[in-house]
């Protein structure tokens, strides 16, 4: 490992439950003591294309990106105390750069892959604390990267607390080997329900950005929901073993503040159309170990997507 960084809590949310959560399982407990005994299965999954707008990079030239977000989960409801799950992930990038050839030396990536798996367990006592360890493992290459140099891995530790019944608030930490750097990170889960239009929570799972930082939900029925709200995003990826640097490593930054309407379709069924804005971003190319080799910022970059997620 190569050095050890504290990253952001919003960074942190966005790991924890982009790649490893299960999401919805205060939502999708069953109401009834007895039915509360009783074994349960429940499966999620959500597709969220997303279009980012061409942008000016400082170094020179422009890119665009297509992205493509899946996710499929399964939850399974042992008891009143004790509940397991299974979240599969797969994220897809097509970049398109114009005007420059490479970065430092190195040749710009056409494709970014992101398969992973994760083993999300969680612990309820009889009163109002829920404790959960999320063990994970996921890939992260461009096209021609080598699978064994491409993996990620580790383990958050968290635990939450109802303080009302409309309050939950948790914390945590994570530990993760991240493509020849370690990472260590704090986060804060909330979920507050100001009054019955009004929530400020973790934004959703599948979507523009993750759910990473803050969202501010209105809903002014059961059919339709609004939200505001921002978060931040940093990613790692395995270049091509063939390039300039081989086995060299890219990472992208980001912050997001976006727009988001959805409503209902039936009752398994939503869909939503995101909006908004990357701001602040930075693209970093390092070697294998980790070393930084160059770095360039680009301008603001309008993205737009949907999102359409199911639950049985």
């Amino acid at each position: 490992m190569n050095g050890c960084r504290l990253i952001p809590a919003t960074l942190a949310l966005w790991l924890v439950f982009a790649t490893m959560a299960v999401p919805g399982l205060a939502d999708a407990q069953p109401t009834d003591s007895g039915e509360r005994d009783r074994p349960k299965t429940g499966y999620r999954f959500s597709y969220t294309p997303i279009y980012q707008f061409e942008t000016d990079l400082d170094s020179g030239g422009s890119f665009d990106v297509q992205r493509h977000f899946l996710r499929f989960d399964i939850s399974r409801f042992i008891n009143r105390q004790w509940t397991v799950g299974l979240g599969l992930s797969f994220d897809y990038e097509r970049w398109d750069f114009s005007g420059i050839a490479g970065l430092s030396g190195i040749d710009l990536w056409d494709e970014i892959f992101r398969p992973g798996i994760s083993l999300p367990v969680f612990y309820s006592t009889g009163g109002k604390w829920r404790f959960g360890i999320i063990p994970s493992i996921d890939f992260a290459g461009a096209s021609g990267a080598e699978t064994s140099e491409s993996i990620s891995y580790g383990a958050v530790l968290s635990a939450a607390y109802a303080f009302r019944p409309n309050l939950m608030l948790g914390l945590g930490v994570g530990i993760f080997e991240r493509l020849d750097q370690s990472e260590v990170f704090p986060f804060v889960v909330i979920d507050w329900k100001i009054n019955e239009r009004l929530r400020l929570t973790n934004p959703f799972r599948a979507g523009p950005v993750g759910p990473a930082g803050l969202e501010l939900v209105y809903t002014p029925d059961n059919t339709w929901e609004m939200g505001i709200g921002g978060a931040y995003r940093s990613y790692r990826f395995r270049l091509d073993d063939s390039s300039a640097v081989a086995d060299g490593i890219g990472e992208v930054d980001f912050w997001a503040p976006f727009l988001r309407v959805g409503w209902r379709l039936g009752e398994h069924y939503r869909f939503d159309i995101n909006g908004g804005a990357l701001v602040g971003g930075s693209i970093t190319i390092e070697d294998q170990n980790a070393n930084e080799l160059g770095k360039t910022d680009y301008d603001t970059a309008p993205f737009l997507g949907v999102t359409l997620k199911g639950q049985f």
